[in-house]
């Protein structure tokens, strides 16, 4: 009978935990020796920067992009997912139209949301199920495909060729891929956006970078900085952040949205939410998620 009360307690306190941990709200904390949160002046800018390792494959993407077939909207979607997850960060992705659909070609986790090409669009990113993460230029139609005894050595231009997007989209569909396009910043190490194209609008600025370190091993890097700046302005700041100060060379670089859906929450190591660097517009909000988690 002594053992009731004891009983009654534990389940306070189990319940209690779960409250606290509700779904969204905390991470389960990450290996530091992956993740790199540093604030740092360069020149005239201030920029913060999270560096992250892909040695093992234990740094993984998941990107929602739009509701999905059953009426649940983004966040939703995120909720179900992101319980017993180990986050690091979550951002606010590409581009929507007004009514919500994703700008250019998306498909989201092997189900296609919209098939027609961005023009103005030239990156092609691909998140693969396993949580890794790749972009290819559809303006130089460079983008290859692995899986399934597929030839590697075909190159696939999207652009010109109905039946390479044909066979490109059955691809993705059959490996649950998901797939969205955005403005192609930086590629092989160089600006891949013209001054007289870019628009003129100046904003802060959030960036997705993947390239490789001074030891030549794969790194991703999520990089913001709150000065004004035009998307031309911001992106040539950044590489030549990441070149110089961090000696990265940049495979590609996309821009992620810090307008109307300007999500960003980031998690220290030890599963707590970083106070300092934030994005302005609450997760619910989002209408397409970029997550980083570990594994």
């Amino acid at each position: 009978m002594k053992l009731v009360p004891a009983l009654i307690l534990l389940l306070i306190i189990t319940s209690a935990f779960k409250s606290a941990m509700a779904p969204g709200v905390i991470s389960l904390g990450y290996d530091g020796n992956y993740v790199e949160i540093s604030s740092v002046k360069y020149k005239e800018d201030q920029f913060n920067v999270i560096y992250m390792h892909r040695d093992g494959n234990r740094v993984k993407v998941k990107y929602f992009a739009a509701a999905d077939f059953n009426g649940n909207n983004v966040f939703k979607r995120y909720q179900k997912w992101v319980d017993g997850k180990s986050l690091i960060l979550v951002s606010s992705g590409t581009y929507m139209d007004y009514d919500g659909v994703p700008v250019g070609l998306t498909i989201d986790n092997g189900v296609v949301v919209n098939k027609t090409l961005a023009k103005n669009f030239d990156g092609l990113v691909i998140v693969n199920a396993n949580g890794g993460i790749t972009v290819s230029s559809l303006k130089e139609g460079d983008l290859k495909l692995k899986g399934d005894g597929i030839d590697t050595t075909k190159k696939y231009d999207l652009r010109k060729s109905a039946w390479d997007m044909q066979a490109f989209t059955k691809w993705a569909v059959g490996h649950e891929a998901t797939v969205f396009q955005s403005h192609l910043l930086v590629y092989k190490n160089k600006l891949d956006i013209a001054f007289l194209n870019a628009s003129p609008a100046i904003a802060p600025r959030r960036f997705l970078a993947i390239g490789k370190d001074e030891k030549g091993k794969i790194v991703h890097a999520i990089i913001q900085s709150s000065e004004y700046a035009t998307l031309y302005n911001g992106s040539k700041k950044a590489l030549e952040f990441l070149n110089e100060f961090k000696d990265m060379e940049v495979t590609f670089m996309i821009n992620l949205d810090t307008g109307d859906q300007d999500v960003f929450k980031l998690y220290d190591k030890d599963g707590t939410t970083n106070k300092m660097i934030k994005g302005a517009k609450d997760i619910s909000v989002a209408v397409n998620l970029l997550a980083y988690y570990f594994q």
